[in-house]
């Protein structure tokens, strides 16, 4: 990839990329870093970059930096407890403590379950949208939600599950 052609993305996805930053990581700072780490990442990557569309490729390049930030963010600071819904459902972070804790979970589980969780929540597309995306089925991604909700209620009600669980 030459120079013109990174600028040309960062002209072309830069806003949206940093969006997604700022909604993971609810600090515009932090976001400011993280965009300018993806699309370095892009440069020195950009290799791997397969089925040519660079959107959803920058977008999983981002959710992993941002995934590992929140992560090391997790570690200095612990969980509150009695943050589980009543309903004990998964919802979609909206607030700055649900993203924290949604980070926090996220942070705690499988990178495949993460990623499915990412799609759902946040980019908030339907299971059929999210298997398509990931190229398994809707009953795999189904799977893949309630791991992810299963380690948020161990999470949240006082557990502490390892990196990888979900």
């Amino acid at each position: 990839m030459d120079a013109s052609a990174l600028e040309q993305w960062y002209a072309l996805y830069g806003y949206a990329v940093h969006r997604r930053c700022v909604r993971l990581l609810q600090s515009e700072a932090e976001a400011d870093d993280a965009l300018h780490e993806v699309f370095l990442r892009a440069w020195r990557y950009a290799h791997t970059l397969r089925d040519g569309q660079p959107l959803p490729w920058l977008y999983r390049i981002a959710d992993r930096h941002c995934m590992d930030l929140l992560s090391r963010r997790a570690r200095h600071v612990s969980t509150e407890e009695g943050k589980v819904p009543p309903s004990g459902e998964a919802v979609a972070p909206e607030t700055p403590e649900q993203m924290y804790l949604f980070g926090q979970v996220l942070a705690a589980c499988k990178e495949r379950v993460r990623d499915t969780a990412v799609l759902y929540y946040l980019d908030e597309l339907t299971q059929e949208e999210v298997a398509e995306h990931l190229g398994c089925s809707r009953k795999t991604v189904k799977e893949r939600l309630a791991q992810f909700k299963e380690v948020a209620l161990r999470l949240l009600s006082g557990g502490r599950p390892q990196r990888g669980t979900g």
